[in-house]
């Protein structure tokens, strides 16, 4: 039981590690966390725009003799411009999650291997 744990200890060790320059070599790919907060920011300004549209168009209905009807067009209307700017910040946001996961992942492996090599370079000499 104990051979097959320290086994199955050893393996996920060695896929994980095995895992780290792929995640490195995709981090190159990927945007930047630089360019993904402009992307974030352009969205909120376009979101922004949408919800004063449906302000707008809210208000204009209270005028009209069928409000109930106007005010679920309107809410409609703002739903469906808000869809694909969702979808599109919901990616932004996976591409985040992943750029700070590797990142971390990098950070762990240079910080195992930094007392490795720093035990190497401490030798005492007679």
């Amino acid at each position: 039981m104990i051979c097959l744990s320290k086994s199955l200890a050893c393996l996920t060790t060695f896929v994980f590690l095995s895992s780290v320059p792929a995640l490195a070599a995709d981090v190159a790919q990927v945007m930047t966390l630089k360019k993904i907060a402009e992307e974030t920011a352009a969205l909120n300004s376009q979101k922004e725009i949408i919800f004063q549209t449906y302000q707008a168009d809210s208000k204009s209905c209270w005028q009209l003799f069928a409000v109930n009807d106007c005010l679920a067009k309107a809410k409609r209307q703002k739903y469906q411009a808000l869809a694909p700017l969702e979808q599109l910040e919901s990616a932004l946001n996976a591409k985040r999650r992943e750029l700070k996961e590797a990142d971390r992942m990098q950070r762990l492996m240079d910080k195992s291997q930094s007392p490795l090599n720093a035990s190497d370079a401490i030798k005492v000499s007679p």
